[in-house]
C-alpha cells in the first residue's frame, strides 16, 4: 500500500478473456438505468471503463459533453481508444486512474459511471465518497455489480458449484466482495450523496450455443493463466487434475442444448445536492 492506497487486483487477468467477456457490453443493456439521467453536453467520468465499449455509447449519448475513462489496466485502455478511433469520436479520452484517488479537482463532472468496479475492491465505500467528490452539484453518479447469490444455472452439475466457488475464493483473496452489491443504496447514503434510487439488471445470461461457447472459452483462458492457476494452486484449493476436470466439464456443458446460466446484477443511482 503507497500513500494509504489500498493495492487492489483485479482477478480477470487475461487481456484477451477480458475483451471477450466485457467487449460486447452495450450501454442500452447494461447500465439502462443510469440512462435517463444523462443529456447532450454534460462531462461524464467512467471509473473502470476496460475496453471502453459502454464508454463509448456513453460519449455519444452526451456528446458534444467531455467523457474520460479511467482504468488502471493500460492494456483495455488500447482496446478503448482503438474502439473510439473506430466509431470517429472526439470527445471521449482515456486515460490509466484510480478511483481511490482521481486526479480531478473537486466539482469536476456532473456524472461518473462505475459499471462492474466496486465488486473488485477493498473499500468501496472509500471510492464512493472520491466519487461523489468530483460531482458537482446536482451531479449524478450511477454503480452496478453482480450480485452472485443471484447465480443460476442449469442444468445442475456439482463441478459447476466447484467452479463457482473457485471464482468467490479468488475474488474475495484479492480483496472484492461479489456479494455487496445489493446494499449499494445505503452505501451510497453513507459516502454522502443526498438520496438513492436502487435498480436491478438481468443483462448477464448465456441460454444459446453461441453464447454458453463464448463462455466456456473465457472460463478456460481464465483458468489456464498462470497467474489465476498458480493462485489456486499454491492456496491449495484445486489440484491441477480437479482444474483440468472442470474445464473439460465446463466445455461439454457449453454444447449441451438446455445449458444455462444467468446472474443478476443490482445498481443505484445518487444524487449530489
Amino acid at each position: 500500500m503507497a500513500s494509504g492506497v489500498p493495492e487492489e487486483f483485479y482477478s480477470l487477468s487475461d487481456h484477451e478473456a477480458q475483451r471477450t467477456y466485457v467487449g460486447v457490453r452495450r450501454a442500452e443493456k447494461w447500465v439502462g438505468f443510469f440512462l435517463p439521467h444523462l443529456r447532450h453536453g454534460m462531462s461524464l467520468l467512467d471509473c473502470g471503463c476496460g475496453v471502453g465499449s459502454i464508454t463509448l455509447d456513453l460519449a455519444e449519448r452526451v456528446a458534444p459533453g467531455r467523457v474520460i475513462g479511467i482504468d488502471m489496466d493500460e492494456r483495455q485502455l488500447l482496446f478503448a481508444r482503438e474502439g473510439a478511433r473506430e466509431r470517429g469520436l472526439t470527445n471521449v479520452t482515456f486515460q490509466q486512474g484510480n478511483v481511490y484517488t482521481l486526479e480531478f479537482a473537486d466539482a469536476s463532472f456532473d456524472a461518473v459511471l462505475a459499471h462492474t468496479l466496486l465488486f473488485h475492491l477493498s473499500e468501496p465505500l472509500r471510492a464512493l465518497k472520491e466519487i461523489r467528490r468530483v460531482l458537482r452539484p446536482g451531479g449524478i453518479a450511477g454503480i452496478s455489480d453482480d450480485e452472485w447469490h443471484t447465480m443460476v444455472y442449469s442444468p445442475e452439475h456439482p463441478l459447476m458449484a466447484r467452479i463457482i466457488e473457485l471464482w468467490t475464493r479468488v475474488i474475495q483473496f484479492n480483496g472484492g466482495d461479489p456479494y455487496y452489491s445489493r446494499h449499494l443504496r445505503g452505501l451510497m447514503l453513507q459516502a454522502g450523496f443526498a438520496r438513492s434510487e436502487g435498480h436491478a439488471i438481468a443483462a448477464d445470461y448465456y441460454g444459446n450455443l453461441e453464447e454458453t461457447r463464448r463462455m466456456a472459452g473465457i472460463q478456460t483462458r481464465l483458468f489456464n493463466d498462470p497467474n489465476l492457476a498458480g493462485l489456486i494452486l499454491s492456496q491449495g484449493w484445486a489440484t491441477q487434475a480437479e482444474l483440468d476436470e472442470m474445464l473439460s466439464w465446463f466445455q461439454s456443458w457449453a454444447e449441451l442444448p438446455d445449458a444455462f446460466l444467468a446472474i443478476m446484477y443490482c445498481a443505484a443511482v445518487g444524487w449530489v445536492d
